[in-house]
């Protein structure tokens, strides 16, 4: 092939080869040599990407721990409830005595249920109610956190016990029981209020972070995306010209051959 001539198909072929390479890739920039600083620009936007899907997966835990929790405290409340029931029929003066010490163990049932469920409410083997860990701190970023408060709803069950107690000694003292689960409703309804508010600012968090990984894909898509329409009219572009030089040298080496000849 003519030396002039393969000299002014290196570029068309490299032009070529490039396209060829966005195409297979789906990317435009494929090297530095492509476009060096859009390639930084598009490795910072990949590594802010990554920081905002672990933010994401880190609020996703935080909300189902959340979750968790607050069913926990919605089952505890309830057995409250049925307890604050029993206690109220127990003081009423048409019930028996024999119905009233039935009444009681059916009271200290309940609180041994209460207290299992402190004990078994538990995220990936976290346990939330007992009072065994401390607060906990959902990470946004390297720099911003959410706190998440546990609690020990376990010393309401030993108030609950304690009070039964007394009033299985002192029936006059049934009283003490019913405020008892007053205010287990009220420390319950205060804790699930805790947790309600770190999982509203989880979500929130959750909507930005999702909403900042969009832009940033989007925005990484803008520098990386190719256009395939384009690439493929570059390549066929380069294709053709490189068919034309091809068939340029191929005519000239054949003219080049017939001289020689009639020379020779």
């Amino acid at each position: 092939m003519n030396i002039n001539t393969t000299n002014n198909l290196n570029p068309v072929n490299e032009l070529q080869n490039s396209s060829l390479d966005k195409i297979a890739t789906g990317l435009a920039i494929n090297s530095a040599a492509d476009d060096a600083s859009s390639l930084s620009i598009a490795v910072n936007i990949n590594a802010q990407n990554s920081t905002m899907h672990q933010a994401l997966a880190n609020l996703n835990s935080g909300i189902a721990m959340s979750n968790i929790a607050q069913g926990g405290l919605k089952e505890q409340s309830n057995i409250l409830d049925e307890i604050n029931t029993l206690t109220l029929s127990a003081m009423n003066g048409t019930t028996s005595d024999d119905g009233r010490e039935a009444i009681f163990n059916e009271i200290s049932k309940l609180t041994e249920q209460f207290k299992n469920v402190s004990d078994s409410t538990n995220y990936n083997g976290q346990k939330l109610l007992s009072g065994e860990k401390e607060d906990l701190a959902i990470i946004v970023d390297g720099e911003a956190s959410i706190e998440m408060e546990t609690e020990d709803t376990m010393l309401i069950s030993k108030k609950l016990e304690d009070a039964l107690i007394e009033v299985k000694k002192n029936p006059s003292a049934i009283k003490d029981l019913l405020n008892v689960v007053k205010q287990g409703q009220e420390e319950l309804s205060q804790v699930a209020s805790n947790f309600a508010s770190s999982s509203v600012q989880m979500e929130s968090s959750g909507r930005s972070a999702l909403s900042a990984e969009v832009s940033l894909a989007k925005a990484n898509s803008n520098i990386m995306g190719v256009d395939y329409a384009q690439e493929v009219s570059n390549f066929s572009k380069s294709n053709l010209i490189t068919q034309m030089g091809l068939l340029a040298t191929t005519q000239a080496n054949a003219v080049q051959q017939r001289n020689t000849h009639l020379l020779t």
